[in-house]
């Protein structure tokens, strides 16, 4: 055809390198792969998989796998739930997504090159969602003690069993304070609100985003100081740069919405070198084995849980945004914050120290 083409003179244009390296994508797995393996994997909970499909009026809708009927639409009768395949657009393990049509990943089985197993993956997101912890989790309710979010589950405790002395008071942080970003993330508060006023009170102000880094329970004075040479030493450490990067919606159990912020190497550095130069202060450390990098969103709190007798955020509320990139954000300061309702004039958690990386900042 080229030598053809030449007698012509047509001009063959040669092709470009991301054509190339589209012909050499591997092939991927199909839904209908997916729902073999979901359904004949003793392995794999089918009861904890989510699976999202085009609906004809209502855009994306999102049904656990295991309310779907996995026989041939065409032999089942009209009350029953049976999905054509071409409509599935992603399949999820709770929050996470395993495959997803649009973005050609797949964690199930591997098949475009994803670095970690199947079950691997799963023990990565019982990890995260057993051990995540979000400072001040109910601060409109003083009774309610910091928890796990998977705790919220269960019962809500009496007061009597409440030991108030053991709860966390302050948290060190990064904040977001990127134009561009911060805009995005509110953007996703601003269409919450839209859909639904009593969920504004939920939605996290743009002046308080933030990524924390470690929660802490500080008795006393000495113990704040504590904290506070701790950071010092990290900061006097000049360790290279870090850059959050914040991409898409994650939740934990309905209850928690934030976005999710990449780990990578400097990030984990800054954060365990922070955690060693507290535990050697005997600093008390909350969530010392627990680290799951985010920016929240909104998150649920007692008295509009009740007000809306839900427990949950819907996640129509949110679902059109769940794959937006948010941007990134240079971490310059570190923030010991206090919990509780006082703010600075800025909007910001009060804070009883802040400190730059590069130099000391005190704003005590």
């Amino acid at each position: 055809m080229a030598e053809k083409n030449k007698k012509k003179g047509v001009k063959t244009t040669p092709k470009s390198e991301n054509e190339l390296n589209d012909c050499k994508k591997p092939s991927m797995k199909t839904a209908s792969d997916v729902i073999s393996r979901l359904l004949w994997d003793g392995s794999l909970p089918e009861d904890k998989f989510y699976v999202g499909y085009l609906d004809r009026f209502d855009g994306i809708v999102e049904k656990p796998f295991s309310a779907l009927d996995w026989r041939d639409p065409a032999i089942v009768d009209n009350h029953t739930l049976a999905l054509p395949k071409h409509r599935i657009q992603y399949f999820k393990y709770l929050t996470r997504k395993v495959w997803d049509k649009r973005k050609r990943l797949d964690i199930i089985f591997g098949s475009t090159g994803y670095p970690l197993s199947i079950h691997d993956f799963i023990s990565k997101v019982d990890d995260d969602i057993l051990n995540f912890r979000d400072e001040n989790m109910d601060d409109d309710d003083p009774s309610e003690p910091n928890r796990t979010v998977s705790s919220y589950s269960e019962e809500i405790v009496n007061d009597e069993e409440i030991d108030v002395k053991d709860r966390p008071n302050f948290f060190i942080a990064a904040r977001i304070q990127g134009e561009d970003t911060v805009a995005k993330l509110k953007e996703v508060s601003d269409y919450i609100k839209s859909k639904d006023e009593i969920l504004g009170e939920i939605c996290i102000p743009p002046e308080m985003m933030h990524m924390t880094f470690s929660i802490l329970k500080l008795a006393s004075p000495a113990d704040v100081c504590d904290a506070i040479a701790a950071m010092q030493a990290v900061a006097a450490k000049n360790l290279p740069e870090v850059t959050l990067n914040l991409e898409g919606l994650d939740n934990f159990y309905h209850r928690v919405l934030y976005s999710r912020v990449e780990e990578n190497e400097r990030l984990t550095k800054l954060r365990d070198c922070l955690v060693n130069e507290l535990t050697a202060r005997n600093c008390t450390i909350t969530d010392r084995y627990s680290f799951v990098p985010h920016v929240t969103i909104a998150k649920l709190s007692r008295p509009i849980t009740r007000q809306r007798h839900s427990k949950f955020i819907d996640q129509y509320l949110y679902l059109k945004f769940e794959d937006d990139e948010f941007g990134t954000e240079k971490i310059e300061s570190l923030y010991l914050c206090e919990m509780g309702a006082a703010r600075r004039e800025d909007g910001f958690y009060k804070c009883a120290y802040e400190i730059s990386l590069n130099k000391l900042v005190d704003s005590s």
